[in-house]
């Protein structure tokens, strides 16, 4: 089952609730590799407001790769920072001229440093480590990837510490990347209760089976003090494309990277004008070949992943302060009895980061705090797990 069809041939969970079971998972293939993005020190990036940019080099690594792969369907996770991909190992040249190519782009546009590395899967299992995965389904026509075990947490940490190590791609590679398909036109989406928190819980169990039981409890109490339905943090009537310049000039830099100026600077008008028409063609609902405009935000309000699963549960909620200091008192509680790490951050709104693969239809849209969130409720979450490892 080790061939480029293993992740489409994987059942599809329909309750989120499911994704801490450890028997709904399938071992990825050993000849496999996981392929890791991430930017370095982007809690310094973002605490300089350069939120937007990281979140925007996190989401080229993703484009990147499944262009070079030729937009096969495998497992990913947007971790707000960087990436992940588990990708086959007959793509291994491919990937690492992509990854090195992001690299590089990430570097020349926005002066941000980007860790990539490729790490086999047979070398993480030898190591006493898990790399399993599911798919749930998003919404009618989507599915998003989880991930069960440490094996994703662990190639990232093996890359970070050494970048021009083993598992590095090596400097050499440096592309090229493409990065069809990602767009990032929307503006930021004020909360529609209180506020959004981005949440990171990392359960801390001696087994798979006592960290899926941490989990259920965790995605219980979640939805006990959140709710299912009232938690989105994307709705659709809260949805306005933007034509800022300061928020459309990410997507700029990634998608005209070492071309000319001449064509850079034609990118503006050509990004104004497809906005323009969106905007005019979802306000008419004038459907074309490939879009039911009409229903464009309904549909990216169901495609957008506020919740995943990477060995770590990762949710991006709307909710009010009293239900997030209720949240945070139980994190508390269960941190002190040594069964889970956690961090969160609060802001006033969500950003998305939309890719769109080679159908509209299928436009997933990656969803983080808008002062970037995932990253500061990773840095707190790493905090909690240094101070519980010198107790």
């Amino acid at each position: 089952m080790s061939d480029d069809t293993f992740y489409d041939r994987l059942p599809v969970l329909s309750d989120f609730a499911e994704v801490a079971r450890p028997d709904h998972y399938t071992p990825v293939p050993d000849d496999w590799l996981v392929a890791v993005g991430d930017v370095r020190d982007s809690t310094g990036a973002i605490d300089d407001g350069r939120y937007k940019q990281v979140n925007v080099v996190g989401a080229s690594v993703i484009a990147a790769v499944l262009n070079a792969i030729g937009r096969r369907s495998v497992p990913y996770v947007f971790a707000g920072d960087g990436a992940a991909l588990c990708v086959p190992g007959t793509h291994e040249d491919a990937v690492s001229r992509a990854l090195g190519g992001v690299r590089r782009m990430a570097k020349d546009e926005f002066d941000l440093r980007l860790d990539v590395g490729l790490v086999p899967v047979s070398t993480l299992i030898q190591q006493g480590h898990t790399v399993m995965v599911a798919r749930y389904r998003l919404s009618a026509t989507i599915e998003q990837a989880v991930f069960m075990g440490n094996g994703l947490y662990v190639a990232e940490e093996e890359v970070k510490a050494a970048p021009d190590g083993p598992y590095g791609v090596p400097t050499s590679m440096d592309g090229p990347a493409d990065f069809s398909g990602l767009e990032c036109r929307w503006d930021h989406v004020p909360s529609h209760r209180d506020e959004i928190v981005a949440l990171l819980v990392h359960a801390t169990g001696a087994s798979l089976q006592d960290s899926a039981r941490i989990y259920d409890d965790v995605i219980a109490t979640l939805r006990d003090i959140y709710g299912d339905g009232n938690s989105r943090p994307v709705l659709h009537g809260q949805l306005r494309m933007t034509f800022a310049p300061d928020k459309l000039s990410s997507e700029q830099k990634v998608r005209t990277h070492g071309r000319s100026t001449w064509e850079r600077l034609l990118y503006w008008p050509k990004l104004w004008l497809q906005n323009a028409l969106g905007v005019l063609f979802m306000a008419t609902d004038w459907p074309t070949s490939e879009t039911q405009w009409g229903t464009y935000r309904e549909d990216l309000e169901t495609h957008t992943d506020y919740r995943k699963m990477d060995g770590t549960l990762r949710q991006v909620i709307a909710g009010t302060v009293d239900q997030r200091k209720e949240f945070e008192a139980y994190l508390q509680e269960q941190y002190e009895r040594g069964r889970l790490v956690y961090g969160l951050d609060a802001s006033d709104a969500a950003m998305i980061t939309c890719l769109v693969f080679q159908y509209e239809k299928e436009h997933v849209h990656f969803v983080d705090g808008a002062d970037g969130g995932y990253a500061h409720a990773a840095r707190a979450l790493k905090e909690r797990e240094r101070t519980r490892g010198g107790g």
